[in-house]
């Protein structure tokens, strides 16, 4: 049970992103505003990991899953869900992020050998069709005018990469602590953020607004540095396959988030939230009914 609430406290979290990341785009650039978030992510994480990090033998050191992770991952996903986002619509994001759960169920069959039942399928469609309902405000002629572009490619591309991200969690932290894995992850993705401002016509800087800091100090320390640490550990415990689905509270999340940040809530979302807990509800049920019959 710990370990669902790890992954819903995250996935809430990162719904939470959403909000931080809009703020921040009205003053700077998406690769600007990612550079300050891993900052604002990496330097708690490092204040708390550092003594155990310098007494790590480098041979324990997970390098390869660490690398995948950072690298791939991590700064990968980033640059193709925000290079999508320039040619396609939120709401075709959402829609193709919220099959997250699938991809993944099919790649830690692939990849993990973790079997895939009927229960994983049935609970990610249900699921689907939840953000469905959620992202087209329960309108059929929304999901008719959707137009699929280049930026949906990339944004389906995004949504993979970040499949693999569970998948290599599970596959190569084992019993590395997960601090330090979570630590040096997105170390290894700040520093691919910061060698690429180079490269581009960005810059970083610190002449910004007060709220500007506000925002990239909660989307660094609680939408990154607490969410990733609490997902790794969930993921780990309970497997990427299982864990996946959890990913379709982030819309739901985002969209309750900005009732309380002053907009209104309608019947659709109350709808898509029901079906959306229903889907992870039966995920999960093989697992529990299982654990039942074993403790009889």
């Amino acid at each position: 049970m710990r370990s669902r609430l790890y992954l819903i406290i995250a996935a809430v979290l990162w719904g939470l992103n959403f909000h931080f990341a809009s703020y921040m785009l009205q003053e700077t650039s998406f690769v600007e505003a990612a550079s300050w978030r891993y900052i604002f992510g990496v330097v708690p994480l490092l204040l708390f990991s550092i003594n155990s990090i310098r007494k790590m033998s480098f041979r324990n050191i997970p390098i390869k899953g660490i690398l995948l992770v950072g690298v791939v991952g991590l700064f990968g996903f980033n640059i193709f869900f925000f290079l999508g986002l320039k040619y396609t619509s939120p709401v075709n994001a959402a829609l193709i992020v919220s099959l997250n759960p699938m991809i993944t169920i099919w790649l830690s069959a692939l990849i993990l050998k973790t079997p895939i039942t009927r229960f994983h399928v049935i609970g990610a469609i249900i699921s689907i069709i939840g953000v469905a309902i959620l992202v087209i405000q329960g309108s059929v002629s929304n999901l008719l005018a959707l137009n699929f572009n280049k930026g949906d490619l990339l944004i389906f591309i995004a949504n993979t990469v970040f499949a693999l991200h569970h998948i290599w969690v599970k596959q190569y932290k084992g019993s590395f602590s997960n601090l330090n894995f979570t630590t040096l992850t997105n170390l290894i993705c700040l520093l691919c953020f910061l060698l690429l401002l180079p490269t581009t016509s960005y810059t970083i800087g610190c002449e910004h607004s007060e709220n500007y800091w506000y925002w990239a100090m909660g989307i660094g320390t609680f939408g990154t540095a607490v969410a990733y640490l609490l997902w790794n550990q969930g993921l780990t415990q309970i497997g990427p396959d299982r864990a996946g689905i959890f990913m379709n509270i982030v819309p739901l999340s985002a969209a309750v988030s900005a009732f309380v940040l002053g907009e209104q809530l309608y019947g659709y979302h109350l709808i898509s939230g029901v079906v959306i807990i229903a889907g992870i509800i039966i995920s999960q049920y093989r697992v529990e009914f299982q654990r039942k019959r074993m403790l009889d």
